[in-house]
């Protein structure tokens, strides 16, 4: 099974931020003590400065596409608070702590990874 997976990251106005589809930027999402844990690796310090700055208005998509399935499957990954972000420059490694991952379906190919 070829599953594509990305990760967009989108400023409270919409303006994005990062695309891992367009951006070299491997990142793993797993469950955490708090919810749910995003790393994200070789991430310059000037994006995780501009995130840093955002951090309280950053809103976090997941993209799943099956193409052998033709299933599409989206989650907002949020906080009830405020996302916990941390970022080591000796790795350009971000790492960011959400505490809710809502799922929605997807129904057009909008979505679709390219």
């Amino acid at each position: 099974m070829v599953l594509n997976r990305k990760l967009v990251a989108k400023s409270g106005v919409g303006r994005a931020l990062f695309d891992t589809s367009k951006q070299d930027f491997p990142f793993t999402l797993e469950p955490c003590e708090r919810g749910w844990r995003l790393r994200i690796g070789k991430v310059d310090m000037d994006m995780a400065t501009e995130l840093n700055a955002l951090v309280q208005e950053i809103h976090f998509f997941y993209y799943e596409d099956d193409p052998e399935r033709d299933e599409h499957r989206k989650w907002w990954l949020s906080d009830v608070g405020c996302p916990q972000l941390s970022y080591e420059p000796d790795n350009a490694a971000l790492t960011i702590e959400v505490s809710e991952r809502v799922g929605f379906t997807v129904d057009s190919t909008e979505h679709r990874i390219q």
